[in-house]
């Protein structure tokens, strides 16, 4: 009996150590917590001051950056209608791609763009810190996908000889 409680006690003490290393856990950083999503009043703001959209590929193989002016209305309201009302996923993602929101030459509003590997978040940044975090729509996501996606080594060297 003695044996069978000091067997006991010591396979208690042990069970904290022993763990299942069948699978890894990653660190995931909730970076959105406390923040809520751009007030739909600076949406607004944007569609009625909004002069220039500008984005950016942050992935080394994406394709060349693109902007819309004044003179393409259309254009910069549809590309702000890709925010979308909800907040937005962000966890371990890197940025896809980064929207500069100028207004007479100033910028406005800055956000970087993350759509891949489970996120979907338009992270709107103020002085190296997010401060409202949105999701981005469905429309939105095709188009970021299919503008922000890389573009091969040879459809490169092609275009550059044209």
């Amino acid at each position: 009996m003695k044996n069978l409680c000091t067997l006991a006690f010591l396979s208690f003490l042990l069970f904290p150590f022993c763990k299942n290393d069948g699978y890894k856990k990653t660190n995931v950083v909730d970076r959105t917590a406390g923040l809520q999503p751009l007030p739909p009043s600076i949406i607004t703001q944007l569609n009625k001051t909004c002069t220039s959209i500008d984005i950016i590929p942050l992935r080394k193989e994406g394709n060349a950056s693109l902007s819309f002016s004044k003179n393409e209305a259309q254009a910069l309201q549809y590309m702000i209608s890709f925010i979308g009302d909800e907040k937005g996923t962000l966890g371990n993602c890197a940025a896809d791609g980064h929207i500069v929101f100028g207004e007479s030459g100033e910028i406005n509003y800055e956000a970087d763009i993350y759509f891949t590997n489970g996120c979907n978040a338009m992270a709107w940044i103020r002085g190296g810190k997010i401060i409202y975090i949105n999701s981005i729509s469905p429309e939105g996501v095709e188009f970021y996908r299919n503008f922000l996606k890389p573009i091969s080594r040879a459809k490169m060297d092609s275009l550059a000889k044209m």
